[in-house]
């Protein structure tokens, strides 16, 4: 439920923030007559349903975006609950003997949890602003950058080269491709908006999560042109472009929660993969 409420804002701030709009005032309002939305019609995902997906006063159709953006957030809050804390509850043995370190326990799981909670939130908002707007706004950027350092220094305790390190050299990296595409092609093709992005992202996850990211988000991006590609042929084949564009910044942020949930694993295997060879 918390999932789904932080998802209901979380619409709020992809809709208004690329119109340069307030989003903490006015409160919820029907994009198509502009009537103020009743708490009783706020309720993330049952609303929808109940409304049959159109506003209460004029009938307009609203868009399925706002329940898709409030399940994504709750399952992956959740899913994040379990990563961190199922083990706490349902498989340590407590006893008077180890209640202390469980405590201790607790504490640096739940800074865990916080700490990639708050990444979620920011990563799905760039990635559906991204999806539609083609843009990644500053504000969201530079949150995503000073909160990567905060957290991992002052809630996971890390070292700030941690976050130093996966700010600097994927951001350099992903400047220098875009400098010299541009200058080679004279177009540009790495935006500004995703250089910040993958320095963000390694502010948090440092410099292996970002190079995991920038890997994963790439071959992501490749299957997601080539799906469009396929998709724009089947539709239409007198009109297929092989220059169109696709955003990056939804695939890296996809590949970055993917390196939360399943990074270390994969990594850990690929390690062994070469050990044996």
């Amino acid at each position: 439920m918390f999932g789904l409420s932080i998802g209901s804002f979380i619409n709020v701030i992809i809709y208004r923030l690329p119109r340069s709009l307030s989003i903490i005032y006015p409160s919820s309002t029907c994009p198509s007559c502009g009537a103020r939305i009743k708490f009783y019609d706020n309720i993330p995902i049952l609303s929808y349903v109940i409304l049959v997906g159109k506003c209460r006063e004029c009938g307009s159709r609203i868009s399925p975006l706002y329940p898709i953006v409030e399940f994504l957030t709750g399952v992956l809050l959740y899913l994040l609950f379990l990563k961190y804390f199922y083990y706490s509850y349902f498989l340590l043995h407590i006893n008077e003997f180890n209640i202390g370190y469980f405590r201790d326990y607790i504490w640096g799981q739940l800074n865990y949890f916080f700490t990639f909670a708050f990444f979620i939130i920011i990563i799905i908002s760039i990635a559906f602003i991204d999806l539609f707007h083609r843009i990644i706004p500053d504000i969201l950027n530079i949150l995503l950058i000073v909160s990567g350092f905060v957290a991992n220094i002052f809630l996971l305790h890390k070292p700030i080269m941690f976050s130093l390190y996966g700010f600097i050299i994927p951001g350099l990296f992903f400047y220098f491709i875009a400098f010299f595409y541009e200058t080679v092609k004279k177009k540009e093709g790495l935006g500004g908006g995703d250089i910040k992005l993958i320095a963000g992202i390694g502010s948090y996850l440092g410099l292996i999560g970002a190079i995991f990211t920038i890997f994963v988000g790439s071959i992501f991006a490749l299957v997601g042109f080539m799906l469009f590609f396929v998709f724009q042929k089947l539709t239409n084949a007198k009109t297929v472009s092989y220059d169109f564009k696709i955003p990056f910044g939804p695939f890296l942020s996809l590949a970055a929660v993917y390196y939360i949930f399943y990074g270390h694993s994969l990594i850990k295997i690929y390690i062994n993969f070469i050990k044996l060879y």
